[in-house]
């Protein structure tokens, strides 16, 4: 249990500080992904750099998304390739 957890935090610092690299503190930053392990740590890191999360569900079509992104005026976004969805998957972004 203690490596898991080491390992946890070892991954949230990682994503924590490659958010204070690139962005200020304070700056919204959208994630845009089904509830996942990963997302978790992209969330923690976020907070833990001291940036506002922007949480999309990852049901929303594109246009729904664009709209929460201009809405937050999200400085960057974290998301994936793909969806996977009965067993399919459909691409994101063409």
């Amino acid at each position: 249990m203690r490596c898991r957890l080491k390992r946890a935090r070892d991954q949230v610092m990682m994503v924590a500080n490659a958010i204070d690299k690139l962005f200020s503190k304070g700056d919204p930053i959208a994630i845009d992904m089904p509830m996942t392990t990963t997302a978790v740590i992209i969330y923690l890191g976020i907070i833990l750099a001291g940036c506002i999360v922007v949480s999309v569900a990852d049901s929303f079509a594109a246009k729904e998304i664009a709209v929460r992104l201009s809405i937050s005026k999200a400085k960057g976004i974290f998301t994936q390739d793909f969806i996977v969805r009965g067993g399919r998957k459909f691409p994101l972004y063409r």
